[in-house]
């Protein structure tokens, strides 16, 4: 009775650890860290810019608790997910701001990184035109900022640096992330160059469809 008991036991302590290893992983989660540079940066102070507002028929959707759709011209759904919180604060294109954390937005069905990375021009004086079509959107949590790129319907999510009060500032070769509170001793200012993006901006772009296997009765499938 004594071992059976024993055996049990175990059996049953380790069961939750058997089941989160079987559990799927978040895409937010194991995320490897961005470059983030501390401490501010000197620059020769931008003028107000406001970008103007893609539009086009793809619509999406975001509601309060962080649910995320994607539906194309057709109506068809190309995206549901979910964000690591419930969104914050939100902006599209190179930084506009929108009003409010969640509603309804139409975006174009191409953009400049429609065209993959090729679509980019790296060296222009200012970047934030080449980020037409894109939506950021900051969760409460404030240790992700989320960007969708409807036109591929794809996202993905950038590890922030620590901080809590996030705001965010769109410039032209950098995005700055300045923090209202901080752990003592812990700089409330970063940034990281727009190149510094490029894995994410790759992930977001067009992704050449597998070629389909083939079978027995037709080894060479045209479509």
């Amino acid at each position: 009775m004594r071992l059976g008991t024993l055996l049990l036991t175990v059996a049953a302590l380790s069961a939750p650890s058997l089941a989160a290893q079987g559990r799927p992983r978040l895409p937010w989660e194991r995320l490897q860290p961005l470059d983030w540079q501390a401490g501010a940066r000197l620059a020769q102070e931008e003028p107000p810019w406001v970008p103007a507002s893609s539009t086009g028929p793809v619509a999406v959707w975001l509601s309060g608790d962080g649910t995320l759709r994607i539906r194309d011209a057709r109506g068809i759904l190309r995206l549901q997910t979910g964000l690591p919180g419930r969104p914050l604060m939100v902006w599209r294109d190179g930084g506009l701001p929108l009003g409010t954390a969640s509603g309804t937005w139409m975006f174009p069905e191409d953009s400049p990184l429609s065209q993959g990375l090729g679509g980019l021009r790296w060296c222009a004086d200012d970047f934030r035109p080449f980020l037409r079509g894109l939506l950021w959107i900051l969760e409460d949590g404030e240790g992700f900022l989320t960007v969708v790129h409807p036109a591929t319907a794809r996202a993905i999510h950038l590890p922030l640096p620590p901080g809590r009060d996030i705001h965010l500032r769109f410039l032209r070769d950098r995005l700055e992330v300045a923090a209202g509170e901080v752990d003592k001793g812990a700089p409330r200012q970063w940034s990281i160059p727009w190149m510094g993006l490029l894995p994410g901006l790759a992930i977001l772009g067009p992704h050449s469809e597998p070629a389909k296997a083939g079978t027995a009765l037709a080894p060479f499938p045209k479509d």
